[in-house]
């Protein structure tokens, strides 16, 4: 499914590119970011107006707390932009705003100690020997992109750096949460209602995350 996606976006994003390609000229721009690492070629459409089309991806592992569990988490950034550039100054400055198809996830895995009492949305539980949770964290698919940066003119053949500041509109963050184990809670509480208030909490945890912020830089090459 990304794959599709991707071949899409840079078949329709190399349509616009054509129409100004006899004025212009390609930049292939290589980058980090906090979306990861990743490639991007870009041509002006405009005097004023550059498309850019790229992917970014990265993969890291850590650890985080959650009702009294500690969970061993494995983040999986993955996307791909598509942006246009408005150079209001007719400048290195632009503007920038588009969508970034964003297939970034997080998986978070905690096996409990047995006997431990967790408090889960306000619930305790009690963990036996294998008790485990795994949870899926996923964003919006489509998410919109809004930002400002300053890269070489797209008329000038050459190496030049590049940067971008800007924030992914990406959602909340959505939890899936599944149980395994003979999970008991007070009242009468089993696993499946472990499920939903582990999912709950995770979810309210997680619901400022709606801004995520976007740092670039990198260098490029226009031919």
């Amino acid at each position: 499914m990304f794959k599709r996606t991707a071949l899409t976006v840079l078949v329709l994003a190399a349509l616009p590119m054509q129409a100004y390609a006899a004025d212009g000229m390609f930049r292939l721009d290589a980058h980090v970011s906090t979306l990861g690492g990743g490639l991007e070629i870009g041509a002006p459409l405009s005097e004023r107006y550059t498309a850019r089309v790229g992917f970014n991806s990265f993969k890291a592992s850590g650890n985080t707390d959650s009702g009294g569990l500690n969970y061993t988490g494995d983040l999986k950034l993955s996307s791909i932009s598509a942006l246009v550039d408005w150079r209001p100054w007719s400048g290195v400055t632009h503007l920038t705003a588009g969508v970034i198809f964003n297939s970034n996830k997080l998986e978070l895995n905690a096996t409990a100690t047995t006997g431990t009492v967790y408090s889960i949305n306000g619930f305790d539980y009690t963990a036996a020997t294998g008790d485990a949770i795994n949870t899926t964290v996923d964003f919006n698919k489509v998410s919109p992109y809004l930002g400002i940066g300053w890269s070489g003119q797209p008329k000038k053949q050459g190496f030049s750096f590049s940067s971008d500041i800007g924030i992914l509109f990406q959602g909340s963050p959505k939890a899936t949460v599944t149980a395994t184990g003979a999970w008991t809670g007070t009242g009468g509480k089993t696993v499946t209602d472990l499920v939903v208030d582990a999912q709950n909490q995770l979810n309210s945890d997680l619901s400022n995350f709606k801004f995520y912020p976007v740092l670039s830089i990198g260098v490029g090459y226009t031919f």
